[in-house]
């Protein structure tokens, strides 16, 4: 399976967006009308894939109106545990620029364990992004809605990984040092290439200026396992020959 990001394309995140919940009406087209369902809808799309909704039922939905046209073209669902629906669909994504008569882009089914959920969207440009719950899920943290890119050619072979703890040395005046820890440990995996073409150089780009840099979190599937990452540093390119490329990133993974 090839690798691939999943970034924020529709600036969710942004303060000044709006995010509401409410529900959906009729059927195969529905139209969304904002009310008070969901118990902390906005935990959703905050970026903590420890913190939970809760309290959704059947046809209960979350909008995310972003002001300006955006396009995406897949989802990604962070569940903490099994979603308590036995199977079928279990999420419907639309994308439109109102709230009626809205098609759908693409579904996820149920999940048994807690981890990450993907669905390939029809790519659609809109100004209203919206999550339908199809029963009454459970367990879900984190929904983030926006472009994959897929890598173009595996990374190098020397990925590495590494555990940063942040500890904090501090030495006494008679020399006795003692640490403080901040945290469990973060893994932090530097990725290579060598060799990429100019089309996958912007796409990165693209995807960097998406993210604002290190500001925003994002997904990272390295053809086996899913890592909810932040760049730690911007990415830097080479040109080794006409049209060609090398670079080096550094992803931080998050601690929920």
């Amino acid at each position: 399976m090839a690798s691939y990001f999943i970034y924020d394309s529709i600036n969710q995140y942004r303060s000044d967006n709006t995010v509401s919940e409410g529900q959906m009406t009729d059927s195969g087209t529905p139209t969304f009308s904002a009310t008070s369902t969901i118990t902390d809808h906005e935990r959703a799309s905050d970026q903590n894939i420890g913190t939970i909704i809760s309290a959704v039922a059947d046809r209960d939905a979350i909008e995310y109106a972003v002001g300006s046209s955006a396009t995406a073209d897949a989802a990604a669902v962070y569940f903490t545990s099994d979603d308590s629906v036995s199977s079928g669909t279990i999420m419907t994504f639309f994308i439109d620029t109102d709230r009626a008569s809205l098609p759908s882009k693409g579904t996820i089914s149920a999940v048994s364990a807690a981890g990450w959920a993907v669905a390939d969207l029809t790519e659609t440009t809109g100004t209203k992004f919206f999550t339908e719950f199809n029963g009454s899920v459970t367990n879900v943290s984190e929904i983030l809605i926006g472009k994959k890119l897929a890598f173009e050619v595996e990374p190098d072979v020397n990925v590495q990984s590494s555990i940063d703890y942040e500890n904090s040395i501090q030495r006494s005046l008679g020399g006795v040092e003692y640490a403080l820890n901040v945290n469990q440990g973060q893994e932090v995996i530097t990725i290579s290439f060598q060799n990429i073409s100019s089309t996958f150089k912007a796409n990165l780009i693209t995807m960097q200026d998406a993210l604002k840099g290190e500001a925003t979190k994002f997904l990272y599937n390295d053809g086996s396992s899913f890592h909810w990452v932040r760049l730690d540093k911007p990415m830097t390119f080479t040109e080794i020959a006409d049209g060609r490329f090398s670079t080096q990133f550094v992803l931080r993974q998050q601690i929920q």
